[in-house]
C-alpha cells in the first residue's frame, strides 16, 4: 500500500486533539499515545491490517483497554469484502479499530470503524454446524489431506457417487434396487436420477423401471480416484 506508516500519524492526533486529549507520538515504543483526564489511549498505525499489528496492540493492553489500530481506508473503502472480518477480529481482541482515509487534496479523515469493547464470541450457525458434522460423519475413511488447495476434495456425495459408479461399472446396467442389493447408498436414486455430476447414463429397463449404467465421465472419474476409492 502507498505511504508511510507517519502519513497516518497527524490525521489521529488531529482528531484525538480535537476531542480534548493530548497526544504524543512514539512514547514508549506505542505510536501514539493521548491521554485525557485519567484516560490513557494507545494507537499503532500501520500501513496494512497485519499479524504484526494486532500483535502489538495486544502487547499494548497491557499499558490500557483502550487500544486502537489505525490503517488507511482499504482502496474500495467500504465496499471491501475484508472489512467485516476486519471488524471481528478486532471485536474478538477488544480492538479500536480506524480507518484513515485521504482526500485527492490530500486531506486524511478518520473513521472510528469499532470503538474497544468486551470480547465478542462470534454467534454459533447451527444449519453451518449440522452441514459441517454431516459432512464429517458420513465420509467413510480420510482420503482428504487438509491445507491443500488447488486439488478436488472428495466430499460425502462424491464418495457416495463413486461407489455408484464402481457398481456399475463392475456389475452392468441396473435398476436402483438393484445398486441398493449390493449395497450402493440409501440415496442411490437421488445421485443416479438428478445425475448432478453427469456421470450416469439412463435406459429403459423392463417394465416400467429404468437401468442406469456409467458413462465416459464417470469411469474417468474412477480412475482420476482411485487412490482415494
Amino acid at each position: 500500500m502507498e505511504g508511510k506508516e507517519s502519513d497516518l500519524y497527524a490525521p489521529v492526533r488531529d482528531y484525538l486533539t480535537q476531542l480534548g486529549y493530548d497526544v504524543q507520538g512514539e512514547v514508549k515504543d506505542c505510536d501514539l499515545t493521548a491521554v485525557r483526564g485519567d484516560e490513557l489511549i494507545v494507537v499503532e498505525l500501520k500501513r496494512g491490517f497485519t499479524i504484526e499489528l494486532l500483535y502489538q496492540a495486544i502487547d499494548r493492553q497491557r499499558l490500557t483497554d483502550s487500544v486502537y489500530v489505525a490503517v488507511p481506508l482499504p482502496r474500495r473503502g467500504y465496499l471491501d469484502s475484508r472489512l467485516p472480518d476486519m471488524k471481528a477480529l478486532c471485536r474478538r481482541l477488544s480492538l479500536g479499530l480506524i480507518f484513515v482515509g485521504f482526500t485527492t487534496a490530500g486531506v486524511g479523515q478518520v473513521d472510528v470503524y469499532l470503538h474497544p469493547g468486551e470480547p465478542a464470541a462470534p454467534r454459533r450457525s447451527a444449519p453451518r454446524r449440522r452441514a459441517l458434522l454431516q459432512e464429517h460423519n458420513g465420509r467413510t475413511g480420510s482420503s482428504n489431506t487438509g491445507g491443500v488447495t488447488h486439488r478436488k476434495i472428495l466430499t460425502v456425495y462424491k464418495e457416495q457417487a463413486l461407489r455408484v459408479a464402481q457398481l456399475l461399472r463392475e456389475h452392468g446396467p441396473l435398476s436402483t434396487a438393484q445398486l441398493r442389493a449390493l449395497g450402493a447408498p440409501d440415496n442411490t436414486a437421488a445421485i443416479v436420477g438428478r445425475n448432478v455430476l453427469h456421470w450416469f447414463d439412463r435406459a429403459p429397463g423392463e417394465g416400467a423401471r429404468y437401468v442406469f449404467s456409467v458413462n465416459a465421465q464417470g469411469l474417468a472419474a474412477l480412475e482420476e480416484y482411485a487412490g482415494l476409492i
